[in-house]
């Protein structure tokens, strides 16, 4: 699944190498923090320029590799965690399926977005666990704070919840700590801080209503199963999802909030780690929450809070209400409730594979042709975007060589519409779809058998542009797939933005890539897009 390929996001991530060996110290930091758009990558622009260093080029394979490390070492912090509640390891089950979850499958498979989300999510449980589980040592809990805030803007959020966790456990001079390095920290990060986003207008009532839902819908988003699905009622079935989250964690804790009061009035420590631990994960996923809904709902709106690679968040917030029932449900309870929640979170994780296993193929093979289209296209949309030009986007790109796979047996700069082809091979549909120009073969499967770059796409060739797009898959239903053992229906689906496609007369051709080999066909069929 991993490839040596890029979105957009890599390639301005990309571009802290040239110039920054010469660049002086202020520069270099200058550059480190520059705003992305509002977040300060300090952590994945280090990956890079390291990797870089060392290999003298970037495969992006590479940081997914760090990445999915980072991943992996959250399951350590989860296990360290555990292994303070003297409980037998199959209580821990759970954890792993709830979060080795395909369902945040761009962050597993896309360079820079799995560097900032798995980054930051590491730093953000090490704080987390350091202030609950170590309280004598707290300074390296606002150690992991300041890494985290330098990896993801919301890193930064950790601050106010280490400070709470002190201050409830009657830690007020490393409350105080907090409090101060906190602030040093804004300054730090706050410095040249220009906005490029719109946030929440609570004058709007549609944007508070979207607010108001995605708020709930975002933390319970592991109900939708995939991770994009916009049908209005698998959405709402998430704001369900995300009120009763976060009621069975206040109704889990109902026993202790007394003993918070308590403790956030200073008359008794409340000492439980595992509890705080529980509830310092919720609360950060909670302000997390409230930060993105305030900036994203203006432009993404309520749909654009189901993002793949948001849904670890829904996630990791089941553990932390798991880590909830660990600490404070007696053992006879437990052992009734694990018989339950074990086969539960299995399924449940076999389900979301399933569901977005199809969905994961299809973003990498989309990953193929938007580097295709920005390479043989100077006036792509993706390349305009992102104010670059032909020349920056290639200078950037030889920092890692793809392989180009399409364009592997022919000449996609050639100044002509006609492309040498041995044999036709006729679409069943070549249809305007609202935005969309829609090429469909729908008799035939089109298998991977060397890798994802394997499958059907579709070529449009003109004197003057040669665009590709890649075929979606669908899976079939599950209970095809135990019946028949199989996963991909048949068919190959394309369709083409019309905005990223210039006018002109295009030929219309089928390149099919059989293990790791092209074959252009004739369709045929022309079209002429106005």
């Amino acid at each position: 699944m991993n490839i040596n390929y890029v979105a957009f996001d890599d390639i301005l991530i990309l571009g802290i190498i040239p110039g920054f060996e010469d660049a002086d110290w202020p520069n270099r930091w200058k550059r480190l923090t520059e705003l992305f758009p509002e977040h300060r990558l300090v952590f994945s622009r280090s990956i890079i320029l390291l990797l870089h260093s060392l290999f003298g080029k970037i495969n992006m394979v590479w940081p997914m590799i760090v990445a999915n490390i980072c991943w992996t070492a959250c399951a350590f912090i989860f296990y360290k965690a555990f292994r303070y509640l003297r409980i037998s390891l199959w209580y821990f089950v759970p954890i792993m399926w709830l979060w080795f979850s395909i369902q945040s499958f761009e962050n597993i498979f896309w360079g820079v977005s799995s560097l900032c989300n798995f980054g930051v999510l590491l730093f953000v449980l090490s704080s987390l666990y350091f202030a609950t589980h170590h309280p004598k040592k707290h300074y390296i809990a606002i150690l992991f704070a300041v890494l985290a805030t330098f990896t993801y803007g919301n890193g930064l959020m950790v601050f106010p919840v280490i400070g709470l966790i002190a201050w409830l456990m009657g830690r007020k001079k490393d409350f105080v700590i907090t409090v101060l390095v906190t602030g040093i920290i804004a300054v730090i990060y706050f410095i040249d801080f220009t906005p490029i986003t719109q946030n929440l207008d609570f004058s709007n009532p549609q944007q508070v209503k979207e607010g108001f839902l995605g708020y709930f819908g975002f933390i319970g988003s592991i109900a939708t199963i995939s991770a994009y699905d916009a049908a209005n009622s698998v959405l709402m079935t998430a704001v369900a999802a995300g009120f009763i989250l976060i009621a069975a964690l206040i109704y889990l804790f109902r026993k202790h909030w007394i003993l918070l009061w308590n403790a956030a009035w200073g008359k008794t420590p409340f000492t439980n780690p595992g509890a705080l631990f529980s509830l310092g994960i919720a609360a950060f996923v909670a302000i997390t929450t409230l930060a993105l809904v305030y900036k994203r709902i203006p432009t993404d709106t309520f749909e654009g809070m189901f993002k793949g690679r948001y849904r670890m968040y829904s996630a990791l917030w089941c553990i932390a209400l798991y880590f909830g029932l660990l600490s404070l449900t007696s053992r006879p309870s437990l052992r009734f409730s694990i018989v339950a929640i074990v086969p539960f979170v299995i399924f449940l994780n076999l389900i979301i594979l399933h569901s977005n296993f199809a969905l994961a193929v299809n973003n990498r093979r989309m990953a193929i042709v938007q580097e295709f289209n920005a390479r043989y296209n100077a006036d792509w949309l993706g390349v305009k975007m992102f104010s670059m030009d032909q020349a920056r986007f290639e200078k950037i790109r030889a920092y890692y060589n793809s392989e180009d796979p399409l364009a592997e047996g022919w000449n996609p700069r050639l100044a002509t519409d006609s492309i040498p082809c041995p044999k036709i091979y006729e679409p069943d549909t070549v249809k305007k779809d609202g935005s969309y120009i829609v090429v469909n073969f729908e008799k035939d499967f089109f298998p991977a058998e060397k890798n994802y770059s394997d499958g059907a796409y579709v070529i449009l060739k003109s004197a003057g542009h040669t665009y590709a797009s890649a075929q979606t898959q669908y899976p079939v239903p599950l209970k095809t797939t135990i019946r028949r053992f199989m996963y991909f229906n048949k068919g190959a689906y394309v369709n083409f933005h019309s905005a990223t496609v210039e006018p002109g007369f295009y030929r219309i051709y089928l390149l099919v890539r059989k293990n790791g080999k092209n074959t252009i066909y004739c369709t045929n069929k022309t079209w002429k897009e106005e």
